[in-house]
């Protein structure tokens, strides 16, 4: 009994009053949106008609049909004179003609000490002797930077170092490739030991004891892709970018400075560095890049290096390697995956390679000082030596199809069969002729 007293009312709605409620909220939302779009004051649009009250209406008016005459005469000059089309191959030669020869000449004008950054892969390429002589002749004091010396044998950085150390004081180095945004930072202990690491103490030595007497200012010189933004930030323990538009000058010491100039030289690469720079334009040419660099290789160094067995040398090469690699088009060797497979491996670093120096001195040793930061670097291992720095890539225009060609030939002699009553028309028409006598 006591439970009967003690009830409560359920808290549920009846579906009448919820959909009441819903109507309601709904007008009361079209309402508050209403009174929202009216009191938002609409923009008056300005026309372009000059009152009458203004003053020195009638001039504004001449001037204002003065200058829609001007605009037309200029839109009928156009139509009888179109511009001349550029294309952009055109446009990014002579932009980047001009870029290097400005920027070579505002290093070789503000600073005394220039560093001639070359790639030690194929150390003839980036040499150039006009260069060297308009240094020489402007008494400039030329110091040669040998870069990527972790990409070639130990051997052969002694032999190119004998070369270089007769014309000017030169040092063996391996960049260190720093990359940076302006928000990163680098601990100070790393930065310490960037410059011992790619072996830049003996070279900022030897510049600082050059500048001991007066201020000078350092450049940095050096072909495409050789290395020189590299060099700086071993030398500055910090990212450092000669691509800048505005030169910009850090202190080394107090008596010495370094220029950022991007100092591209005027240079045209023949050999291995031009594949290299121009490889997405190669990678549609691979077997014309393959059979130039057969002829540069001998027959010994291709069998060890790749592994092959005998083969005919230079012709039997990319055979050979596509046997060595297991590439087959339609059960025949494909010449263009084997080109492309040896391509990428330059790319990626994977394969390496140098080219032999005639000209070298076994008597001329690096010093001890150079060879004890970059001394773990260098590697007495095997490397692909090719003989000369030129290639003699002759690209040729592509051949159609053979079924496109198959086509138009059968299509040529069914036209013809026709000109002379030859072809199925008459056999044809015998058959019909037994069929109407039987």
């Amino acid at each position: 009994m006591v439970k009967a007293f003690n009830k409560k009312e359920s808290k549920r709605m009846t579906c009448h009053k919820k959909y009441k409620i819903r109507k309601k909220v709904r007008e009361h939302n079209k309402k508050l949106a209403k009174t929202l779009k009216n009191s938002i004051k609409k923009k008056r649009k300005i026309d372009g008609s000059i009152p009458n009250l203004a003053p020195f209406k009638e001039e504004l008016l001449l001037e204002a049909v003065n200058q829609n005459e001007i605009k037309s005469e200029q839109k009928k000059q156009k139509k009888k004179n179109p511009p001349t089309v550029v294309t952009k191959s055109a446009v990014q030669t002579s932009q980047a003609i001009s870029a290097k020869s400005v920027s070579s000449h505002i290093t070789i004008s503000q600073c005394d000490i220039i560093v001639w950054v070359i790639d030690i892969r194929s150390a003839k390429e980036c040499f150039c002797e006009e260069t060297f002589s308009e240094l020489t002749n402007a008494k400039k004091t030329v110091v040669f930077v040998l870069n990527k010396v972790d990409l070639v044998p130990k051997s052969v950085a002694y032999q190119w170092y004998s070369v270089y150390s007769k014309r000017a004081p030169t040092f063996v180095l391996k960049s260190t490739e720093i990359i940076l945004t302006e928000c990163e930072q680098i601990i100070t202990a790393l930065k310490t030991s960037l410059a011992r690491f790619g072996g830049a103490k003996p070279l900022l030595a030897h510049l600082k004891e050059s500048s001991t007497e007066a201020e000078k200012k350092i450049g940095v010189i050096g072909g495409p892709q050789v290395g020189k933004s590299c060099v700086i930030s071993t030398i500055l323990k910090q990212c450092g970018r000669t691509k800048a538009k505005k030169a910009t000058e850090t202190k080394l010491s107090e008596t010495l400075k370094l220029v950022t100039v991007p100092g591209l030289i005027k240079m045209e690469y023949k050999g291995v560095l031009n594949v290299l720079n121009n490889i997405h334009q190669y990678m549609n040419h691979p077997t014309e890049v393959l059979t130039a660099l057969a002829h540069c290789i001998t027959k010994q160094d291709a069998m060890f290096h790749f592994t092959l067995p005998n083969y005919k040398h230079p012709e039997g090469l990319p055979d050979a390697l596509a046997v060595r690699y297991n590439l087959y088009f339609q059960k025949e060797p494909d010449h263009e995956a084997v080109g492309r497979l040896v391509l990428k491996q330059f790319r990626d670093k994977k394969l390496k390679f140098y080219v032999a120096c005639e000209d070298s001195d076994d008597s001329v040793n690096i010093p001890d000082d150079q060879i004890g930061d970059v001394h773990r670097l260098l590697f007495e291992g095997d490397a692909l030596r090719l003989n000369s720095s030129e290639l003699n890539i002759i690209i040729t225009k592509k051949e159609k199809k053979k079924k496109g060609n198959e086509m138009d030939v059968d299509e040529d002699d069914e036209e013809d069969d026709k000109e002379l009553g030859m072809g199925s028309s008459d056999e044809e028409d015998g058959e019909f002729e037994e069929e109407e006598m039987s």
